[in-house]
């Protein structure tokens, strides 16, 4: 292998698709260890990512072409280690140049100051956010303003977001074209419809509210944030969209995100 034109050599390496294939390749010698480190382009890491900033570093210089991380502590326990923190997005800024899909599961230790780092990140197309306990509306905005390349976001069991001023810059950027929000406690869906001109080039959204307790025993439940006068929030066009799920949401007496229903080509 090592008498092989190393151009050669690398078209081989990127037609091998298993990991556990590609781990056993960058073993066999020092020269297939750096191909296959910069053939690398998507990694998925969980608990084991201990003493986590130092870790990422040196994934970040063993794979310095990544475009796609997922990080997912679910079932994290002390005895792990360390979680990623603000200072492990502050190493995705620097050294991540190409990253454009990230998602970030039950990471406990990142809040509004680490998702500051990652709107240095101009490259990232796709966000998602998985039981982000410490990551409020803030943050979001900064990655509004920041990631301007940002065309996917998810947002899941966050229940510190609650104001939509990061939806309101989203929506008059119109660069967004996929918007999933589950189980968020403080968004409801009356305040999504402030998406205004976004819904325009959106082609996949989905809503899914809290169940609560009013859910399984159903009463009149008014949402204060519905305005009965107001009709500029209903004015938007969404003929782009082609997926759309909604669940666990109230629209009576109120409209609310039932009008979606009237205004897309399903």
């Amino acid at each position: 292998m090592e008498d092989l034109p190393e151009a050669l050599v690398t078209e081989i390496v990127k037609r091998v698709s298993r990991t556990s294939d590609l781990n056993s390749i960058s073993l066999v010698s020092k020269q297939l260890y750096t191909i296959e480190g910069y053939q690398r382009g998507a990694i998925r890491v969980g608990s084991g990512l201990c003493t986590a900033t130092e870790a990422l570093s040196s994934l970040c210089t063993r794979f310095p072409n990544l475009w796609k991380v997922e990080i997912d502590y679910s079932g994290w326990i002390p005895g792990h280690g360390k979680q990623l923190d603000n200072k492990g997005l502050f190493v995705f800024s620097s050294h991540c140049s190409s990253l454009i899909d990230l998602t970030l599961s039950f990471c406990s230790y990142i809040d509004d100051s680490g998702l500051g780092w990652l709107a240095h990140c101009k490259t990232l197309v796709s966000l998602r956010l998985n039981n982000a306990p410490l990551v409020t509306s803030f943050g979001l905005y900064s990655v509004a303003v920041g990631c301007t390349s940002l065309c996917a976001l998810h947002l899941i069991d966050c229940e510190e977001i609650d104001s939509v001023e990061w939806l309101e810059y989203l929506g008059r950027d119109g660069s967004l074209g996929e918007l999933v929000v589950k189980n968020c406690k403080g968004i409801n869906h009356h305040e999504l419809l402030k998406f205004g001109a976004g819904w325009m080039k959106l082609q996949k959204f989905e809503f899914e509210g809290e169940i609560r307790i009013s859910d399984i025993f159903p009463s009149d439940v008014y949402d204060p944030s519905y305005d009965a006068h107001s009709t500029d929030i209903y004015d938007f066009c969404c003929e782009s969209l082609k997926d759309l799920r909604l669940a666990h949401i109230k629209t009576w007496p109120e409209i609310g995100l039932r009008v979606v229903l009237g205004k897309c080509k399903l």
